[in-house]
């Protein structure tokens, strides 16, 4: 997927960012602790989070 597109869909989702960790298509397999941190920050983060509805 283009890098844009991927910039538009973070840019969708409330609290979204793009994060770049650099190895390849198997993140989870080839850095499962970098993976891990960033992915468990992001649902941390929504824990007070409301949405407008």
């Amino acid at each position: 997927m283009p890098q844009d597109g991927i910039a538009e869909l973070a840019r969708r989702i409330p609290r979204g960012r793009v994060v770049t960790i650099p190895v390849g298509h198997l993140i989870h397999n080839a850095a499962p602790e970098a993976f891990t941190e960033v992915v468990s920050a992001f649902l941390l983060a929504g824990e007070d989070f409301r949405p407008d509805r």
